[in-house]
């Protein structure tokens, strides 16, 4: 009786400590959701969530963004920032859709160029009627935006599409065995869903708990700091950037060009600004995966300079050839460090100098008309 006294007691113990912890970790996940709650996020906030926050494969363009919504008025154009369009154009509105990577996608408090840009073309033109789309995406370069260009954006009747492509075009000349979808690069695993370490038993059995996913988080930021830097490799390329590789990207600039004036939608090219200076280099890409680093091999840094700039001389070289309005948007901010974060992205003052430079472009060209 004494044994069976003492097991009891002990299984007692056994299960109130339980119960004393899992209440402790349901008063945390409780604390954690109401901090939440206080910031802003909202309860559920799923920004930690990393099952819903895995980069989804998109037919044709491999990753990126849903261009569509359903709002009550009925399905709706999104921009990359969620800003909603009709998808039919009202009459008499002048439609605007800019085309490019995260340079285009760049967002800093609530505000990306096109954003900014459609501000300023409203304002100085004194009517509401004038829609700047911002489908650019990070990490989209001319193969993505032929295609979304193409099966998408000719449907909406735009008026006029700014094209601003350069460094996600320029880098897939730098990882090995070119081709001209840029399969070279974007297959790497950087680029990729990776369902493999997302959808384990653990994250789906409690994708739903706030702790878990801040524990998660912080334990994979205290592996990443462990971790040494992986270096970047670099090879001598020369002072021009290779040579197919720069085919490529004006075919492709070319192609675009040419169908968005076949379908009567003006076009105008924007050069992409950079700042030379190495440490806003290491920035950009020093804290990429090792995946990245592994495959890539980038040219001296001076290299890379002025292939940058090639790239933007073959732009406004296109541009004048197939009857483009050129934006030399290099010429308004390149070089200027408190316009950027990093060689190419920008911080709220360059997005406002970007934005009116185009605006300033676009109204000396008579577009938007008065």
């Amino acid at each position: 009786m004494a044994v069976r006294s003492g097991v009891r007691a002990l299984l007692r113990n056994i299960l109130g400590s339980m119960a004393v912890f899992v209440l402790f970790l349901g008063v945390l996940e409780l604390g954690l959701r109401l901090v939440d709650v206080a910031k802003g996020r909202g309860f559920d906030w799923g920004e930690r969530n990393l099952l819903l926050n895995q980069r989804p494969l998109v037919p044709f363009r491999t990753f990126g963004f849903d261009p569509y919504a359903e709002t009550d008025a009925g399905r709706a154009i999104s921009s990359r920032w969620q800003e909603h369009y009709p998808l039919e154009k009202p009459p008499g509105s002048f439609r605007i859709v800019a085309f490019g990577g995260s340079t285009t996608e760049n967002r800093v408090e609530e505000m990306h160029y096109p954003l900014r840009l459609q501000q300023l073309l409203r304002e100085r033109l004194g009517r509401d009627d004038i829609e700047v789309i911002n489908v650019a995406n990070q990490g989209y370069a001319t193969p993505h935006a032929l295609i979304l260009l193409q099966l998408d954006v000719v449907h909406w009747d735009p008026d006029l599409v700014i094209l601003s492509h350069n460094i996600n075009d320029l880098t897939a000349a730098y990882f090995p065995g070119i081709r001209p979808d840029y399969s070279n690069k974007y297959s790497n695993e950087f680029f990729l869903p990776d369902h493999e370490n997302r959808y384990t038993a653990p994250n789906v059995l409690f994708q739903n708990s706030q702790l878990y996913w801040f524990l998660v988080g912080r334990l994979s930021k205290l592996e990443t700091d462990r971790r040494p830097d992986e270096p970047i490799l670099r090879e001598r390329y020369g002072m021009e950037p290779p040579g197919e590789a720069r085919a490529i990207f004006e075919h492709n600039v070319r192609s675009f060009v040419r169908y968005a004036q076949s379908h009567g939608i003006t076009v105008a090219i924007g050069s992409q600004p950079f700042t030379p200076g190495l440490p806003f280099f290491d920035i950009h890409w020093g804290f990429k995966p090792d995946s990245y680093k592994a495959a890539v091999r980038f040219p001296e840094h001076e290299e890379l300079v002025a292939h940058h700039a090639a790239y933007n001389r073959s732009l406004e070289r296109l541009a004048d050839e197939l009857d483009a309005v050129f934006i030399d948007n290099d010429a308004a901010l390149g070089g200027r460090e408190e316009y950027f974060t990093d060689s190419v992205h920008y911080t709220r003052a360059g997005i406002e100098r970007l934005a009116e430079n185009y605006a300033d472009a676009l109204l000396a060209a008579g577009i938007p008309p008065r």
